[in-house]
């Protein structure tokens, strides 16, 4: 049977994904359509580097979705013949009762990972760049890492023209047009021009209302602050000297190259928390308050960023769902159209493994995990508004 085109709108971590894992399993004419450019510097997967991490307290799920994701992650390692994880192991700084650290620690031992109890000594001893006054339990799992997340979105751009694919970056969908289930979805770009498909993916991250507004998506767009810390001595804080870690809403990483070639390495930290909500098109804004708190925070935790210079501080976008789960599902109405969002700050690490769970939607094959956590259903009858264009 002749199969026609394919076009997933998006060229971040999921919609590069996504396409890929249409290529690999057979599909054809498979087109990506981006706004601006691969790897842009306000989109959502843009960036040198994101945290891989199996802990999710008693949820067996995500952690079991991560092993999934590194096993793809490390064959597309292979594939590329380039670096796309660095181990570095993740310290957990918890409390008894936080209802997170103890839940993960134990699940992840049920599952097989070597994750590991240390005590507020042995902690001191290993790590001494950390205030441990505050926290009570401690676990280090060493199969934690950084992803090199613009080398990832690269190589998968590679990939993918390498298997027949196109990219067609600087194309804006302002509009799809799918009224009809008996003529091609139509997709109207900015240029003025129009493509037909067959089948659309929408993995437009933070930009996901300008499609799909008629839906009444119930998911909410934050402003988030990244902070870069330079000066601090490269003994203690370089890769395997100190690890990610987890603490409360903080989180951050060994120093590592921020830039691509021979840019400046720094330490990178940062705070889950949701932040204030915005327009994806607007400008970003810096909170200076918002940063000195986050700051005063880390300083707190890791006593050695007091002397440090804050060198820089980038901005990035989460796409927040109600809670908190990621949004994988067909339009309601329309199954020619699948869309992603909900990705909520944590969806990159599972980035091959989306792509692959998009593609059984799309192709009606059987998904490696169960979907009905991720279903648009499950968020009440509000997120079951027919979404259509009648142009």
């Amino acid at each position: 049977m002749h199969q026609k085109q394919i076009v997933v709108v998006g060229a971040g971590i999921v919609g590069l994904s996504t396409a890929y894992a249409l290529l690999k399993q057979g599909m054809k004419h498979v087109i990506v359509l981006e706004q601006a450019t691969v790897d842009h510097k306000r989109a959502t997967s843009h960036g040198l580097s994101r945290l891989l991490r199996f802990e999710y307290g008693d949820d067996a799920l995500y952690s079991q979705m991560v092993q999934l994701s590194l096993h793809r992650w490390k064959n597309l390692e292979r594939a590329a013949r380039r670096t796309l994880y660095t181990r570095t192991g993740v310290l957990v700084l918890g409390r008894e009762d936080d209802n997170y650290t103890q839940p993960s620690y134990h699940l992840l031992r049920q599952l097989g990972f070597s994750t590991e109890h240390i005590s507020r000594q042995s902690c001191a001893q290993l790590f001494p760049q950390f205030n441990t006054k505050d926290y009570d339990v401690f676990t280090y799992n060493i199969d934690a890492g950084i992803l090199h997340a613009s080398s990832c979105l690269n190589m998968l751009k590679e990939l993918i023209r390498d298997l027949g694919g196109h990219i067609l970056e600087g194309q804006r969908v302002t509009r799809i047009s799918h009224h009809n289930p008996h003529v091609p979805i139509r997709l109207h770009l900015q240029s003025q021009d129009e493509l037909q498909a067959s089948r659309v993916i929408l993995a437009t991250g933070p930009w996901v209302h300008r499609l799909l507004g008629d839906l009444h998506l119930p998911v909410r767009m934050t402003r988030q602050y990244i902070l870069y810390y330079a000066n601090l001595p490269l003994s203690s804080f370089e890769l395997h000297a100190f690890p990610a870690f987890l603490a409360d809403d903080l989180y951050g990483f060994p120093i590592h190259s921020t830039c691509t070639g021979h840019g400046p390495s720094w330490f990178k930290g940062t705070s889950h928390n949701f932040g204030e909500l915005i327009d994806p098109d607007e400008m970003p804004r810096m909170n200076d308050e918002l940063i000195a708190q986050v700051s005063a925070r880390l300083c707190h935790l890791i006593p050695a960023l007091q002397s440090a210079k804050l060198a820089h501080v980038d901005t990035c976008m989460y796409d927040v769902s109600p809670d908190e789960h990621f949004i994988l599902d067909y339009v309601p109405d329309d199954p020619r159209i699948v869309f992603a969002s909900g990705l909520t700050g944590h969806g990159f690490k599972f980035g091959p493994l989306l792509g692959e769970l998009l593609c059984s939607l799309v192709r009606e094959t059987e998904p490696v995990v169960p979907m009905d956590r991720f279903r648009l259903a499950r968020l009440g009858p509000q997120s079951l508004v027919p979404a259509y264009s009648v142009a």
